[in-house]
């Protein structure tokens, strides 16, 4: 028999889809601070949040005739018309966050607006209003959430530890705070303080206060066409990417579309890992779907390739800078000067971020009744009122129109209000090789050369790779197959999907050099190899394209020549250890300064790296 759910059964259903664990309870909270013009925000949890959630903020407020239809599942100040929802600029809007929070909590909001002399708490359990009376408070809204799913047990037992849950919540707030530095953020966690914010409006203050370890203490301001931010040089990169956050119209989001924009905007540059990326996108709200995921986190671009160009542009730009060089571990690890026991090691240790530091403190829960903890709510809310590759995506019509865009484009310098480098530290600008000068020589494998107040030490065989890689790179360019007929034909079989496949996949490897044709019975013979590749070489880089097309259907895989270009290269090049004459340097340094993109080495490795004057006299404690 159908029958129509009871509602409160269908409100516990449908806030599963919005509510999954504290921190998305929070989530819905802060935003909604957020949305009501809030200068302060306050948030406050114990038990990891599944016991209490406290939410604090100083905006616009509920009136008291609107705070029940407030907690109306749909019920939302945000949207009015269908044409509103092409056009939404707060973060939320469908209404669904209250009316889910109190369905699964023992719920109490107070709020009181500006144009009212007292305020209104009203009790909820399970959705249902207990009571509602008139009460004095500040101007704004709390609201405490106790005992999260305690109507749903099967939703409360698979939450994880109080140290889990209470580390997701201290993460999301220490993200809106970049977000929004002109907030004032407190976070406070079973009664002690984890982090509180000046709200100053400086986003690079902000950052380094919520994140001081010294992978954020160099970011590199970034400013380009709908997209502002900071971002590490290609050496400092994380396991995970957890460095990376992203905000669409002040809207936190997990994006590919932006992803692949950084990823090309630093090209081959990152040898591994990924690098911090802190990222403000201005997006036209009509251009943008927010409304594709219960916790909004994800969105759809209208123009996805247009934003990713936007920002690896905007990268490519702040990697033309100085900072943008890898700096030398030493100095960047050492601390300010200070005293030392000169029979002690120098140590250098990264502080832990706040999120980890919460993480591993005893999750101990403390309890208060509601009176007790609405004065604490009133007194808290008292104290606020270089030029790089682009990566070959597959989305290019050939790997011959990815190789031609390996060209220079004019230096934009980036610029950021809230970016205010040390006094001490020498200021960042465009890097030229023109401003170089030959200081010496160190191991046979590394060139020192000087710039003002800035030494550069480069990677010979690292140099050297890169200068033959765009040699090679450029040989493909030209059109010139450099093909090299073999005296005795060889043939490759094939499976027979790959074979009756569409023949597209051949025209990269006859643009590479190779003269192959169909054989008949599931094999094909090649008469010619580049150039560059002896008989064994090509045959077994032949055979790896193949198994490549084996393994997927889509046509145009040319990671494998990229992979030939680069062993070939890496072969080519000279070796530490090699002795070069003044003149080599000389001509590998010219040849170095030609290339598209001189920074890296074809594997992602710097060709150098980078000690200011300032960064070596902190070294030997004179600063």
């Amino acid at each position: 028999m159908i029958r129509v759910l009871d509602k409160f059964i269908a409100d516990k259903i449908a806030a599963g889809e919005v509510i999954e664990r504290p921190v998305s309870a929070v989530k819905e909270l802060v935003e909604n601070s957020v949305d009501a013009g809030a200068h302060s925000v306050i948030v406050e949890i114990r038990g990891g949040g599944k016991s209490y959630i406290r939410v604090t903020d100083d905006g616009c407020g509920i009136s008291p005739d609107e705070a029940e239809t407030a907690f109306l599942r749909h019920a939302t100040s945000k949207i009015e018309h269908i044409t509103d929802l092409s056009n939404i600029r707060t973060l939320g809007f469908r209404g669904e966050a209250l009316a889910s929070i109190a369905a699964v909590s023992k719920l109490t909001i107070v709020t009181r607006t500006h144009d009212r002399s007292a305020g209104i708490r009203m009790m909820m359990h399970g959705g249902r209003v207990v009571s509602k009376e008139t009460a004095g408070a500040n101007q704004g809204t709390t609201i405490v959430v106790e005992d999260l799913f305690y109507n749903t047990p099967a939703r409360r037992k698979f939450m994880g530890t109080d140290a889990r849950e209470g580390s997701a919540v201290i993460e999301l707030i220490q993200q809106y705070a970049v977000c929004y530095p002109d907030i004032r953020f407190m976070m406070v966690r079973n009664g002690e303080t984890v982090f509180t914010t000046r709200g100053d409006g400086d986003a690079l203050n902000a950052i380094q206060t919520l994140y001081p370890d010294t992978d954020h203490a160099d970011l590199i301001p970034v400013e380009g066409e709908h997209v502002s931010g900071y971002v590490s040089d290609p050496g400092t990169t994380k396991s995970t990417r957890r460095g990376q956050l992203f905000f669409v119209n002040g809207r936190l989001v997990d994006s590919k579309v932006i992803e692949k924009g950084i990823e090309a905007g630093y090209g081959g540059r990152v040898f591994s890992g990924y690098p911090i990326a802190i990222l403000f996108i201005d997006a036209d709200p009509s251009e943008i779907d927010v409304n594709i995921h219960p916790g909004k986190r994800e969105i759809r671009f209208l123009k996805a390739q247009e934003i990713s160009e936007h920002i690896a542009a905007a990268i490519r730009a702040a990697m033309q800078r100085k900072d943008s060089i890898p700096a030398g571990l030493p100095a960047k690890s050492l601390q300010p000067a200070e005293p030392v026991n000169s029979a002690e090691p120098l140590r250098s240790a990264k502080t832990a971020e706040p999120a980890e530091a919460a993480a591993s403190a005893p999750a101990a829960d403390a309890s208060e009744d509601s009176a007790g903890s609405f004065s604490a709510v009133n007194e808290a809310s008292e104290l606020a009122a270089e030029e790089t590759a682009p990566v070959y995506t597959g989305e290019q019509s050939s790997f011959r129109e990815y190789l031609g865009s390996l060209r220079r484009e004019p230096v934009q310098e980036p610029s950021r209000a809230a970016f205010r480098p040390s006094e001490d530290a020498p200021a960042a600008g465009p890097f030229s090789f023109d401003d170089l000068e030959y200081s010496g020589y160190l191991f046979d494998a590394y060139i020192v050369m000087q710039s003002q107040d800035t030494m550069y030490l480069i990677d010979q065989h690292a140099a050297h790779e890169r200068v033959f890689y765009e040699e090679f790179t450029g040989h493909y360019l030209s059109g010139n197959k450099f093909s090299q007929p073999v005296l005795t034909p060889f043939t490759i079989s094939v499976s027979a999907d790959v074979y009756y496949m569409s023949r597209e996949w051949l025209d990269p490897l006859r643009e590479a050099g190779f003269e192959i044709d169909d054989f008949g019975a599931d094999t094909f013979i090649i008469r010619a190899v580049p150039s560059y590749m002896n008989l064994s070489e090509a045959e077994a880089f032949a055979r790896s394209w193949l198994e490549g097309l084996e393994e997927s259907e889509a046509s145009g895989q040319n990671d494998t020549v990229i992979d030939k270009l680069i062993m070939r290269s890496c072969k080519s090049a000279v070796k530490a250890g090699d002795r070069l004459s003044r003149m080599e340097i000389d001509d590998l340094i010219r040849k170095l300064s030609a290339c598209s993109n001189p920074y890296c080495c074809p594997h992602g490795r710097p060709t150098f790296i980078r000690y200011t004057k300032y960064e070596i006299e902190r070294s030997f404690r004179r600063k």
